[in-house]
């Protein structure tokens, strides 16, 4: 009886996202596979033209760059605010916060200000060096990984502080009156129980980045095609919803694959014993 009343709370939600979430992606696949009699199927043009070899490229390596990238920066930015004291911490949060007040467009734009060939980082650095070409950190990788960096970066540093204030903080000063060093103490101690954060943070960002539509197409310029970028074109522009839906479900099962290695990592659904 017990299990019936579960499932009953369950069901909303289980049917929600049967129509939202399986309901499109069975439509998605059954359109992929609606191909004429003799023409090739979507999925071997994936793989066998270059453009869309080279879009999949794209994609992966602007979403694994990003997504290191936000690690990079975001852990030692999130232990940062983790450790300092509340008046200042707040002061901080904030100004991670702040980001989420402007959009997308407007920071992808701001940055062509600062990064263009005639922009303050070039002048800046051709003024203190006295370099007479500038450094082309538009319309690239570069750009790209720059801008979706900014995009994402509040994201990661939420979630790693959302894991760090977990930790109880007397743990680590306990592990350096034991003798071990500042170091040996983050390391052993304060980084692992922090790793589902990591996790958690890694995964979204890198899921989101796939997604990406405004900052590699204001940013990146037709080298730096996404695979958002070209499913515009196929689908609005030229009708072609069967390659337009076998590059939605390549998407998909990259972030399933991802998921399913992520959920045995976090070890999600383990209940402890308090």
């Amino acid at each position: 009886m017990a299990g019936r009343a579960h499932l009953m709370w369950l069901l909303p939600g289980l049917i929600a996202m049967a129509v939202l979430f399986v309901w499109p992606i069975a439509g998605l696949v059954i359109l992929s596979l609606d191909v004429p009699a003799g023409s090739p199927s979507p999925y071997t043009a994936i793989l066998n033209e270059p453009i869309y070899r080279r879009v999949m490229y794209n994609t992966a390596i602007s979403s694994l760059g990003t997504t290191f990238l936000c690690l990079l920066i975001g852990y030692p930015v999130a232990y940062a605010i983790y450790s300092i004291r509340p008046p200042l911490r707040s002061i901080v949060l904030g100004s991670v916060l702040f980001s989420y007040a402007v959009g997308t467009m407007p920071r992808a734009f701001s940055w062509i200000v600062l990064l263009g060939d005639r922009g303050v980082v070039n002048r800046t650095l051709m003024q203190a060096f006295d370099w007479r070409e500038p450094i082309q950190m538009l319309y690239n990788q570069s750009g790209v990984l720059i801008g979706m960096t900014h995009v994402m970066l509040p994201y990661m540093v939420l979630t790693l502080l959302a894991s760090m204030s977990r930790v109880p903080p007397q743990l680590v000063p306990a592990a350096r009156t034991l003798g071990a060093g500042p170091v040996r103490a983050f390391v052993n101690v304060f980084l692992p129980l922090t790793m589902p954060g990591v996790l958690a943070g890694v995964m979204m960002t890198f899921i989101f980045s796939l997604g990406f539509f405004v900052v590699p197409a204001i940013l990146g310029g037709a080298q730096q095609t996404t695979v958002v970028m070209i499913l515009r074109d196929l689908t609005l522009g030229l009708g072609r919803w069967g390659i337009g839906s076998a590059l939605s479900i390549s998407v998909i099962v990259i972030c399933i694959v991802g998921a399913a290695i992520y959920v045995p990592l976090a070890r999600i659904g383990e209940v402890e014993d308090q």
